[in-house]
């Protein structure tokens, strides 16, 4: 995602697609051949390239000290995607710790997450894709070495839609995303406030927030796919597939029990000891030959599914693997009313912040120049600033996969061809780089 410049609203997939598009978890990858798929996702990381540089954009007119005095930063995330057919859940949740030198006493720790919980479903044989859930915004500060602890907690939640449109065997498709604000007032303070002046509470040194608040946010996007390789191949249902031989069995299991039952009431009622042995040996002869039909059935399923899904793995590996992916979307931010920046609280400043709505545009570009071996990303983003004084700054990204080898890590999982991901993000004064391990696809 950070390789195509967060330009994924329209091709948003896999666990990680809901932060661009809470639809994204009711789209089926390609590679996708099981009714029921289970994604999960761990993650943890030390971004060291962030500290000692403009975070938050505030533009060679900031203050050259915060920028200076933001470090320590640590990021977590988790999360699991469970697809069932065309139903899909997704909770993710990613937290980011750093620390800033306040002006005014103690480092503050910041701690900031966010979670999202969404539902999605795939409608006209998943070409419409439509997601809804939550968005959780969780904020930490706290003095590092003082008795205050936590100066400001707060946990508040807002409604997220989107939507994906990928027409079967077309090559573009179509996405956007609405998320509502989150505002809520802090609570369990780990000091207790001294009594209001005037209307303005106080934790020690600190003016305490009202209300804490994410603003609004719209996304929309378009992904256009050059070359052989399909963008929106027709994913095959495997309980569709399997319906017309379950019926068939089903049918057979049925005129038996027709014919059992007719046998049963042509029977005359047994007068002697030898005919209602003789009857009930032929009774228990019936119910034998019927559970080995069924044994024999359930076999028969059994190995025409596998069969089925082998044919469907083999129509996934046999598509060609050339293409080259157009990406290009937007993100609305809306504004926020009287706010005072984070950074601003820690240093008491009037900081003010997210006064006017702004537009963060984005491109990216992905391509396999040597099929099955190097996937290439690149891409740029237009990164607003939220604070007055400050202009737009150019974001380049590069990103790529290279295929490894095939293990299954001690028998731990099984076999998978994994993959080595890195990324770079640079932009003046910032910098943002990082590798991963995964499987390729």
């Amino acid at each position: 995602m950070t390789g195509l410049a967060g330009a994924t609203t329209a091709a948003a997939q896999a666990v990680e697609g809901v932060y661009n598009n809470a639809a994204a978890p009711g789209v089926r990858e390609p590679f996708s051949v099981n009714w029921v798929d289970i994604d999960p996702s761990v993650g943890i990381s030390l971004p060291g390239a962030y500290g000692n540089t403009d975070f938050d954009n505030r533009g060679e007119n900031g203050n050259p000290q915060t920028v200076q005095r933001t470090n320590r930063f640590l990021s977590l995330n988790a999360g699991i995607q469970v697809q069932l057919g065309p139903l899909a859940f997704n909770v993710l949740g990613d937290f980011l710790n750093y620390e800033v030198s306040s002006a005014i006493g103690a480092p503050v720790s910041l701690t900031l997450g966010r979670i999202h919980a969404v539902a999605a479903y795939a409608f006209f044989d998943n070409q419409l894709v439509l997601g809804a859930g939550a968005r959780i915004a969780v904020l930490n500060v706290a003095e590092s070495q003082t008795s205050l602890g936590a100066l400001v907690r707060m946990v508040g939640a807002g409604p997220q839609v989107g939507a994906i449109i990928k027409p079967n065997d077309v090559p573009w498709r179509l996405g956007v995303t609405a998320r509502a604000p989150v505002e809520a007032s802090p609570f369990s303070l780990g000091t207790t406030p001294a009594s209001p002046v005037n209307g303005v509470q106080q934790a020690g040194p600190f003016v305490l927030p009202t209300r804490i608040t994410e603003p609004w946010e719209i996304e929309a996007g378009v992904a256009y796919q050059l070359g052989p390789r399909p963008l929106n191949p027709v994913w095959i249902d495997p309980h569709e597939q399997e319906r017309e031989l379950i019926a068939e069995i089903e049918h057979r299991r049925l005129e038996r029990a027709e014919t059992h039952r007719a046998d049963i009431a042509s029977f005359t009622p047994p007068t002697t000891n030898e005919e209602r042995t003789a009857q009930a040996l032929h009774f228990e002869l019936i119910a034998r030959e019927d559970e080995d039909l069924r044994a024999a059935e359930d076999k028969e399923l059994a190995e025409a599914s596998g069969r089925l899904r082998e044919a469907r793995k083999a129509r996934y590996l046999n598509w060609p693997r050339e293409h080259l992916l157009l990406l290009a979307s937007v993100l609305l931010t809306g504004p926020s009313s009287d706010a005072v920046a984070l950074e601003g609280f820690i240093d008491q400043r009037r900081e003010l912040v997210g006064r006017a709505l702004s537009a963060s545009p984005r491109f990216g570009v992905e391509a396999e120049p040597i099929p099955n071996l190097i996937r290439g990303r690149a891409g740029t983003y237009f990164e607003p600033s939220r604070f007055t004084d400050a202009a737009h700054r150019q974001h380049f990204t590069f990103g790529g996969d290279l295929r490894l080898f095939s293990w299954n890590i001690f028998g731990i999982v099984p076999t998978t061809t994994w993959r080595l991901s890195a990324f770079i993000d640079i932009a003046p004064r910032y910098q943002n780089f990082g590798i991963s391990i995964g499987p390729w696809h």
